[in-house]
């Protein structure tokens, strides 16, 4: 798997500027202190580390502090006063602090090496404060619920349907139970708090350069639901935005529903393509060849129905393994997986479903229940947020949803409800403050951010779909939307396209506020998958030419504001 494969994968997103010659080394954050003034401490050998203190509840100082974990690197060119581009993990519940460890060159080469990057925690993630253990250490009584929740696809029949909704509710009430003995705030986790947490951010780290704190802006490249951070920081201050590409777009709205709807609506559309680049590659090149992509649709189909009228038990007495056996859910969980990366691992699909055919289905076996359930950071944060607009919680709701997204998607719809696991939140019971909350629609139209938001995606995203960014884009006045012809999410890490799909990113970060002329168009680049990453390296220059030339023009014929 390459390191853009493993990049996004960490993501579903070291500082040389800052460093201090006098501070020990240090390979956790256990072992830094927390700091209102954004102490940064060398850590994990090329990083530097610091644990900014910010108040649990920016309403009411009196309630305490919590702190949040941040890490930065810089650039190869970047000095003390380059902007610092924070980058804002996906999820929720994904740590940026790994996402930077993990791949501590890659953003400078997407993004250029003139920037300090940074990435950290979110509240109740990993390394920052407000954790929430909702079984508090009870191993056995979180075995005992997946056990009684996760029963399969929500259309397999009316039994684990009504399984999955009625037991949803033992969830929240474990999760209430932990907040109210053991951490009266694990449930200030919202996004308005991170919101202001990475405002808090941005002017102590203005005021430690000698800058203004109160004209400090936020430089932000924001992936998945770090698009939603993004954006309700740009909600919550249109006048703080520095840059900001929010890349693989989430209909903020949707999420704070708690109702997501336009995630399905490219899936098939990603599934689709399987077929085309398969029957495309050849048979030497794809294990699942047909003479054509509508004979490899039909033997997937035929698949389907046999697993899904027959389930394949696996005696385990050839190879000494535990019987087991193989289901549709592994079958959709196969597929789910997929579409996150399809074109670094429809091969992998490939030969499953190869041997499948064949009757050999052992790569099939457990799948479904291997499927990590989501963390309860991820539902702390995602129920916390929609606790007020949940639509999401009787079971004629649920139900229309779940026949929704099965309507949408053949392939994925049905499964989607059970990794989405949106039900989960119908009985959390957060007490929150105003302004731990939402407040109106995410959007920046009056008055409009102080620089436009670029907003990206790929023309089929099977999982932060083309619509959803078109959506956000359309609320806040003067962004673009950027649309590239390819595959997969999101679109800057995007395995087909590593280098071209970065140009546009890289300009945008680099024009001044007065030279800015936007424009509204899809970039038709269409690689063959034999393409290498030294030819598709060859046209970022031509890119830049093209951007640059367009920026230069000085006009406003071509600005847009949604795609």
């Amino acid at each position: 798997m390459n390191r853009i494969s493993r990049f996004l994968i960490l993501l579903s997103l070291g500082l040389k500027a800052f460093g201090s010659s006098d501070r020990s080394m240090v390979y956790g954050f256990d072992n830094i202190e927390s700091s209102p003034d954004l102490l940064w401490t060398p850590c994990f050998d090329q990083f530097n580390c610091s644990r900014l203190e910010v108040p649990v509840d920016y309403s009411n100082k009196s309630v305490g502090t919590t702190s949040i974990a941040f890490i930065k690197t810089a650039g190869k060119n970047a000095t003390v006063k380059s902007p610092s581009i924070v980058l804002i993990p996906g999820g929720p519940g994904s740590s940026g602090i790994d996402l930077l460890l993990s791949f501590p060159s890659l953003l400078g080469e997407i993004l250029g090496e003139q920037y300090n990057f940074v990435s950290f925690d979110p509240r109740g993630v990993n390394n920052s404060g407000l954790h929430l253990d909702c079984f508090s250490g009870n191993t056995e009584a979180r075995s005992a619920f997946n056990q009684l929740h996760r029963t399969g696809q929500t259309n397999i029949s009316s039994t684990a349907f009504k399984e999955q909704y009625y037991s949803s509710s033992i969830y929240g009430e474990w999760c209430n139970s932990a907040v109210e003995k053991n951490s009266s705030y694990s449930y200030y986790v919202t996004t308005p708090a991170v919101a202001r947490d990475l405002l808090t951010f941005t002017e102590v780290e203005a005021k430690v350069v000698g800058d203004s704190p109160s004209d400090a802006k936020l430089w932000a490249y924001g992936v998945s639901y770090g698009t939603v951070i993004g954006s309700t920081f740009a909600s919550m201050f249109p006048e703080r935005v520095g840059r900001m590409v929010l890349d693989g777009v989430l209909n903020a709205e949707q999420y704070y529903d708690n109702y997501w709807t336009d995630n399905v609506d490219q899936m098939d559309e990603a599934m689709g393509t399987f077929s085309t680049f398969c029957h495309s590659a050849g048979p030497e090149n794809c294990s699942f060849w047909g003479p054509t992509p509508a004979n490899i649709t039909a033997r997937i189909d035929t698949i389907i129905s046999q697993l899904l009228n027959s389930p394949v038990p696996l005696s385990g007495v050839d190879d000494l393994s535990l019987p087991t056996m193989v289901t549709y859910s592994d079958l959709k969980t196969l597929f789910l997986n997929t579409i996150y990366q399809p074109i670094a691992l429809f091969p992998t699909m490939a030969d499953i479903l190869h041997e499948v055919e064949g009757g050999n289905l052992t790569a099939l076996a457990g799948l479904y229940e291997e499927s990590a359930p989501v963390t309860d950071a991820r539902l702390a944060i995602t129920c916390t947020d929609s606790y007020a607009r949940n639509r999401l919680t009787s079971i004629e709701e649920f139900r229309a949803w779940s026949e929704y997204t099965t309507s949408k998607s053949k392939y994925i719809g049905d499964v989607y409800p059970t990794f989405l696991e949106g039900i989960l939140c119908r009985s959390f019971r957060p007490q929150l403050p105003d302004s731990m909350l939402v407040q109106g629609e995410v959007s920046a139209l009056h008055p409009p951010t102080s620089f436009p938001i670029l907003f990206a995606s790929n023309t089929i995203d099977p999982i932060t779909p083309l619509e959803s960014a078109r959506k956000m884009s359309s609320r806040f006045a003067g962004s673009v939307l950027l649309k590239q012809e390819a595959v997969g999410m999101p679109l800057s890490f995007n395995d087909s396209l590593p280098v071209i799909s970065t140009g546009i990113p890289f300009i945008y970060l680099s024009i001044a506020q007065d030279e800015v002329v936007w424009m509204s168009a899809i970039l038709a680049i269409h690689p063959s998958v034999s393409d290498t990453r030294n030819t598709l390296r060859s046209t970022r220059l031509s890119l830049a030419v093209l951007i640059t030339s367009i920026l230069s023009l000085g006009g406003r014929a071509f600005q847009g504001g949604g795609g």
